[in-house]
């Protein structure tokens, strides 16, 4: 393998001279432009590559940046990372993906294993997680800047990105309301996900204020965390088994739950939107192809991302002080497609 020495000796040049110019340190000691050009060319042809393992001991920096994700095959999650990572190599800097898997137990093993590989900063996605404050303050103390996605964390002082959870349901219960739909069913997510808690408030009171009562019995709650639709699927089966015509539009936790729910009508022959209304919320890729084409609530999952790295960086760059927009609310506005529509002779 090449070393530093091997370039040194083929530029004419010390061992530190050659470290200096690739470290981009070279001005410092005032070296060159012709010697700096003739280092980094010797490197070049010879193949050098650094040995950032070697660098971090040295200067106790990794370059690498920690992620902590709930599940990277939600879509969800793996929007936001996308986000994240581009800022991180825009950064030169190097992302290390973990995946929590839905499991919070594994949090304070991951945090340690970054301690010891001198990891520089720390995103978590905490959208499904309701993460114990008690351990985002902990590590709020500790020795890695950290920035939270998906979940506000109270008095910490821990920066943080989330959704209108609450505003987006809001617009899609008020959505359906408009169309003329009063008995509206709820399949909600987990009871753990915070997100599912904040969009049953805002539907609930997109309700309140149009003077509709609110129907806890057309509630369904999905019992599966994690990714697939087969939640929203099993939650409305069920649903139907006790309340089927009872209710003529739903309002989905997210777009895979509408999946699932569109496929559990369908199978019971009911048409959407024919015989019932389905929102979801995300604006998944997928929502504009699925049939019908899904009414939705759009938000930037990749802004997110990019908005939680940018954050962190600014940590870094006044080493480890908290950004200077500590909370940050991602808008969401509706998207109608052909999944919802007026009932006859009500709304629009």
């Amino acid at each position: 393998m090449v070393n530093i020495r091997d370039v040194a000796a083929a530029a004419n040049v010390s061992p530190a001279t050659v470290s200096l110019v690739l470290n981009n340190s070279a001005s410092k000691l005032r070296i060159s432009d012709a010697t700096s050009a003739r280092v980094r060319s010797a490197a070049t042809r010879l193949g050098y590559r650094p040995n950032t393992y070697a660098k971090a001991l040295r200067t106790n920096r990794s370059s690498t940046i920690g992620i902590l994700a709930f599940d990277i095959i939600d879509p969800y999650c793996a929007q936001v990372m996308r986000g994240a990572e581009s800022v991180i190599t825009k950064n030169r800097h190097y992302p290390v993906f973990v995946d929590l898997q839905n499991e919070e137990s594994k949090l304070s093993g991951y945090i340690e294993m970054f301690k010891e590989n001198r990891i520089e900063g720390l995103l978590i996605l905490a959208s499904s997680l309701q993460i114990d404050r008690g351990s985002i303050e902990m590590l709020a103390k500790g020795q890695i800047p950290l920035v939270v996605i998906g979940r506000e964390v109270g008095h910490s002082g821990v920066p943080t990105v989330v959704t209108d959870s609450q505003g987006g349901a809001f617009m899609a219960v008020k959505h359906l309301i408009g169309l003329g739909h009063r008995d509206i069913a709820f399949v909600l997510g987990p009871a753990m996900y915070v997100d599912s808690q904040l969009r049953q408030l805002g539907g609930e009171q997109a309700l309140r204020e149009h003077g509709i009562p609110v129907r806890e019995d057309l509630f369904v709650r999905e019992s599966t965390p994690g990714w697939g639709p087969q939640a929203g699927y099993q939650a409305m089966k069920q649903l139907l088994r006790t309340k089927r015509g009872e209710f003529t539009a739903v309002f989905a936790f997210d777009d895979i739950s509408a999946f699932g729910t569109i496929r559990a009508l369908a199978e019971e022959g009911l048409s959407v939107p024919g015989d019932v209304s389905v929102v979801g919320f995300d604006d998944l890729s997928a929502a504009a192809f699925y049939n019908p084409p899904l009414t939705t609530i759009h938000y930037s999952m990749v802004g997110m991302g990019e908005r939680g790295a940018s954050m962190l960086f600014d940590m870094l760059r006044t080493r480890g002080q908290r950004a200077e927009s500590r909370n940050v609310v991602a808008e969401t506005r509706l998207i109608v497609r052909k999944s919802t529509k007026a009932i006859v002779g009500n709304g629009g």
